[in-house]
């Protein structure tokens, strides 16, 4: 029998994106700069589209924005840093931004942003205590004692100041600035510097002169170029104080919103969503074509010009009304993601960080019937001005372990003996937050909190 070979066609079902669907895809993810060129390129080639530049009112502040002078309120980009009101957009977590040129303010705002209200007070106190060179001048255990409070949450207000500080702040002497450095300095490149640690930990006077290295090489079983090394790495990448630059940032340097969140006009109890891109770029399809288009065409001699005339305006029509139906399909996505969103971490906005439950993109999306890419795209890049008048990523309402950092660091606060980290594992996980040893320890280290021997000894010295 002789081989052959011929063509055949086989039915096959198989999901495939859409031109549209792509078309939609790249315009939702579009930042907000990138939509405002793509709208004036679309205005510039297409006279069936028009843009309406009358006043439009400031969801924040009530003034009129745009018409001859196109742009967000100056309230939305720092021009006009207006205090909130007591009460006016969520609970006693609010942050007011300073008004004048307080540079110290501008710092502290930063540091309460990521503690719960009631740490408020201790963070005034720290910074307060900061010295000229961004030094304290007293231990946690002595500042705890003089506030009557436990060392634990000095310890944490601590670690929320050098988060938001240069690296350094908050040490009590050279060598504790130095190994703070060096720890956010391993951080960064992702590497760890055993003997420089150890250097500085035990032999930092021995970088003072080449007299000492010999005995700090012999001490710590290396050669004395290794010394050397160590010396030229400090004074290349380490500081003798912590850079602390506390001027307020500058108004043109932080982007303006891409939405605002409000108290809700008649629910008290429920927070609303505002998109600024609607108000900024408020377009239609020209009347005047669509006039020329219901109008009844003169009759003209030879006709083919008019016929003409009319169908390249339908065209344009259409793509006006095309292109206005990406936008308004774009903003209703953009509001039902940040909406419900903003509905589930009602909590946070009422009482600040501490209250961020844990949410993810895949839990959005199925919420709303939406693919989870629909949801990242989304949220990628949009910034929400906070009832409280400061400015956060929308990502930052999706926190997968804020909530385990909070239990733990409970745990912690209500420990009558001090755990270790496998003990606070095992409480982790009957609180639902199954989560390893390791982790545990990482996420101490974040929030300031010491090992279990570090908290013993405390607790024996306040004894």
């Amino acid at each position: 029998m002789a081989a052959g070979m011929e063509c055949a066609t086989t039915p096959v079902m198989a999901l495939h994106a859409s031109p549209a669907l792509v078309a939609f895809a790249s315009f939702l993810q579009l930042p907000a700069l990138g939509l405002e060129a793509r709208v004036a390129q679309e205005l510039a080639e297409n006279p069936a589209l028009e843009e309406d530049t009358s006043p439009a009112s400031c969801p924040v502040c009530g003034d009129s924005v745009g018409g001859a002078v196109p742009g967000p309120c100056s309230c939305l980009v720092g021009g006009d840093r207006r205090s909130a009101r007591p009460g006016a957009g969520g609970g006693s977590w609010i942050v007011r931004e300073p008004r004048d040129e307080d540079r110290a303010a501008w710092f502290l705002a930063d540091v309460r942003a990521a503690l719960p209200a009631a740490d408020a007070p201790l963070a005034d106190h720290l910074v307060g205590s900061l010295g000229p060179r961004g030094r304290l001048d007293r231990s946690v255990e002595e500042i705890a004692a003089d506030l009557g409070v436990p060392p634990g949450r000095v310890l944490r207000v601590l670690a929320a100041l050098r988060a938001a500080a240069p690296p350094g702040t908050g040490a009590r002497d050279l060598r504790e600035c130095l190994l703070l450095q060096l720890e956010r300095w391993e951080e960064r490149h992702g590497t760890r510097e055993p003997l420089v640690r150890a250097v500085l930990a035990h032999h930092l006077a021995a970088l003072a002169g080449e007299d000492g290295f010999a005995g700090a090489a012999r001490a710590l079983g290396v050669p004395v170029a290794e010394i050397g090394r160590v010396r030229e790495f400090v004074r290349s990448e380490l500081r003798p104080s912590a850079a602390l630059d506390l001027t307020p940032p500058a108004a043109e340097a932080s982007a303006p919103p891409d939405l605002v969140i409000t108290r809700h006009p008649e629910n008290a109890d429920a927070y609303t969503v505002t998109l600024l891109e609607p108000l900024r770029l408020r377009l239609s399809v020209s009347p005047s074509y669509l006039a020329y288009l219901t109008d009844e065409p003169a009759p003209s001699p030879g006709g083919s010009d008019g016929r003409e005339g009319e169908r390249q305006a339908r065209l344009q029509v259409a793509r006006a009304r095309e292109f206005l139906s990406r936008l308004d399909r774009r903003w209703r996505t953009l509001h039902r993601v940040a909406q419900h969103v903003v509905d589930e971490q009602r909590p946070f906005l009422d009482g600040g960080p501490a209250q961020l439950r844990p949410l993810c993109r895949r839990e959005v999306a199925e919420a709303l019937g939406l693919h989870e890419s629909t949801v990242s795209r989304a949220v990628a890049g949009r910034v929400a001005l906070l009832p409280c008048r400061r400015t956060m990523p929308l990502s930052g309402f999706f926190a997968a372990a804020t909530g385990v950092r909070t239990a733990l660091r409970d745990l912690v606060e209500r420990e009558t003996l001090p755990l270790s980290d496998a003990e606070l594992a095992g409480l982790l996980a009957e609180r639902g937050y199954p989560v390893a040893r390791r982790t545990v320890a990482k996420y101490r280290t974040g929030l300031g909190i010491e090992p279990r021997a570090r908290r013993a000894a405390v607790r024996r010295a306040a004894a």
